[in-house]
């Protein structure tokens, strides 16, 4: 739980035929983690590798065609929990079934929309300005209206030659074997409308100064065309869901089938081939190992597996991935280590601490009951929300209101009102002294815990000249807290100072001073030249220390610094609102309060919780944070 998980690099030599099968098993496990094996062992780079470019390029083809079905389906069926290895040939012929029968009513659609958008523009038009005795066409921004006389036996030839056409032919009158009719299309169609009607011997007639209402008529005439296309739109919507329910089954084994085999070619990336075996490597956790090398002999037989310890393969440990594992409790506060890097693989795992340096700076610089409660409240409710990044941030959430409340507790502060609670322990604004105290014993103790974890660090990496003389090292350390003993003691003591606080801490700089020759002894610098140029940057770190340490403990300063200006944002606030209502404005009083706490929550608790991030990362984390390179993520059955 302090510590990166232990783990162990699991080679094995399996013959070409078994490979699949290994693979599907490995994905099934869920813990193995496939790596180059070329980058560890350089003789093996002689071998082939295994060629899947064309595959991929396949399966990659399949994986689009299948999300551009599902979206033309709206519909998105779960992967099969059994993954099963589909034949190609199966998959595309489903695919050109489907597009077979879903193409003409995505094209039924389509055109029905059209028509709709159209005769639902027409409609707006015709009700805006169709008002009749019409005189010219060119009162309309888009329609073209025409007055005409076609034989009466013709009627229906048009209707059927204009189908293609958006328009609307209404009937006036019908007189001497003809028929009067108005002919309402698009502008954009007047070349094609002008042909048509000259083929049907069209006779246009001019618009007469009166005629009775027709635009409800018309209106009525377009609102049926309108309710055509709608149930055009909604009988093929009804297909493609049947459409959909018939073929959920299959392509939900599809869908099983690809993210299989995706998972089957990105291990396989890492595959290593002779004529007739393949070399797979990968790391696994070290509890596992036995388990997975039983299996896996189990499966292919004679296969050659074996072991190492990580730290017995000559390989940097930024390369190896890293696992590491938390109670649920402390799971939310991995968004806190992951956006500052991976813990690098053999190092302490700062999350338990950033826990609790999180959430007491946090509740010290917004401590108020009330807030805490919403904030509480707040992270409750998001705790539903699905996506995993969002859970944790809410978790986060409510873990602050917790401290927050607590702290308000203490404070004595709810919305600000300090005379409901009692102060348990003190009021910032009263007690300013004792706030920035305790603020800078925090931060002492804090840098101080980062140190304690550097030196531990460079212990398991067996690095004992970065154990003592790094900057945040024993000797750094041991001048550090010497330091601020000898100051403690300079402004409480009122008698003589014990002179071994000077001492120790000029012992500490000539040790920092001396460490290239140390460097040179331990081997760690082979340059001997560059002795000079050694002892120059040792005066510079040791200013560096100096000054940085300095500027280490006096930035936690700003934990009582904003636990002030949150009772003085409150202060302020109230005077306003008292101000308010001595002058008659008891509503706006309290408006005033209302969005002053509203205000003070969103702007300062954001701000409060940037500066408790940066106090872990800048002051913290600085002293001992190794970056590592890669997250532990072992082959499984899930989309990639």
């Amino acid at each position: 739980m302090f510590t990166t998980s232990p783990m162990e690099l699991v080679s094995m030599l399996v013959l070409k035929e078994k490979t699949e099968e290994v693979i599907s098993y490995l994905i099934t496990l869920g813990i193995f983690h496939p790596v180059d094996i070329s980058k560890i062992e350089q003789e093996l780079s002689v071998l082939s590798v295994s060629q899947i470019e064309d595959e991929s390029a396949e399966w990659q083809a399949f994986e689009i065609k299948l999300r551009d079905t599902l979206r033309k389906f709206n519909s998105s069926p779960a992967a099969s929990k059994e993954a099963e290895s589909l034949p190609v040939t199966f998959i595309k012929s489903t695919f050109v079934t489907i597009d077979e029968k879903l193409e003409p009513l995505i094209s039924q659609i389509n055109e029905a929309r059209e028509a709709l958008k159209i005769n639902e523009s027409m409609r707006a038009q015709v009700k805006d300005y169709f008002l009749f005795p019409i005189k010219k066409s060119s009162l309309y921004t888009f329609l073209e209206v025409t007055l005409g006389r076609v034989e009466e036996k013709n009627i229906a030839a048009l209707e059927r030659s204009l189908k293609d056409i958006p328009h609307l032919v209404y009937t006036l009158k019908k007189e001497l074997g003809k028929v009067t009719a108005i002919l309402i299309g698009l502008k954009r169609d007047k070349a094609l409308l002008d042909r048509v009607l000259h083929d049907f011997a069209w006779e246009k007639v001019e618009f007469p100064e009166e005629h009775k209402e027709l635009s409800k008529d018309v209106e009525a005439q377009i609102q049926a065309k309108i309710e055509e296309s709608k149930k055009r739109i909604e009988t093929a919507n009804a297909a493609i869901r049947e459409l959909a329910n018939t073929f959920q089954g299959t392509l939900s084994k599809i869908r099983s089938c690809i993210i299989l085999k995706k998972s089957l070619l990105y291990a396989k990336k890492y595959l290593y081939t002779t004529d007739r075996t393949v070399i797979l490597s990968g790391w696994v956790p070290r509890e596992e190992k036995e388990r997975l090398i039983r299996e896996i002999k189990k499966i292919a037989g004679a296969s050659y597996v074996e072991g190492k310890k990580a730290e017995d393969v000559d390989i940097s440990k930024e390369e190896i991935p890293v696992q590491i594992q938390h109670w649920t409790l402390f799971k939310p506060f991995e968004l806190l280590i992951n956006s500052y890097g991976v813990v690098r693989y053999g190092t302490i795992d700062p999350t338990i601490f950033v826990a609790f340096s999180f959430l007491l700076m946090f509740g010290a610089m917004f401590g108020d009951l009330g807030h805490g409660l919403i904030f509480v409240l707040t992270g409750i409710l998001l705790l539903s929300c699905k996506k995993p990044k969002l859970k944790q941030a809410s978790a986060l959430l409510l873990y602050c209101g917790i401290s927050s409340s607590i702290f308000g507790i203490l404070y004595g502060s709810f919305f600000g009102y300090e005379k409901i609670l009692p102060a348990i322990w003190i009021k910032p604004m009263l007690n300013v002294i004792e706030a920035f105290r305790v603020s800078i014993i925090f931060g002492i103790t804090l840098i101080t815990l980062g140190i304690i974890i550097n030196i531990v660090n460079a212990l398991r990496d067996k690095d004992y000249v970065k154990a003592v003389f790094d900057k945040a090292g024993l000797v750094s350390g041991i001048v550090y807290i010497t330091a601020i003993a000898w100051l403690s003691k300079n402004f409480v003591s009122t008698g003589r100072v014990s002179p071994l606080y000077p001492i120790v801490i000029s012992g500490g700089f000539l040790l920092l001073f001396c460490k290239p020759f140390i460097e040179l002894l331990s081997k760690k610098k082979k340059n001997k030249e560059s002795l000079f140029v050694s002892f120059m940057e040792s005066t510079v770190d040791i200013l560096e220390i100096v000054m940085g340490y300095l500027a280490n403990t006096v930035s936690f300063i700003r934990i009582a610094a904003f636990a002030l200006a949150h009772a003085g944002l409150f202060l302020a606030i109230f005077e306003l609102s008292r101000l308010l209502r001595q002058t008659g404005g008891a509503v706006l009083s309290l408006v005033v309060i209302i969005f002053g706490n509203i205000l003070i929550i969103l702007l300062e608790g954001l701000v409060v919780g940037i500066q408790s991030l940066r106090l872990n990362y800048y002051e913290f984390f600085s002293k001992f944070f190794i970056t590592g390179k890669h997250i532990y993520q072992p082959l499984t059955f899930k989309e990639r």
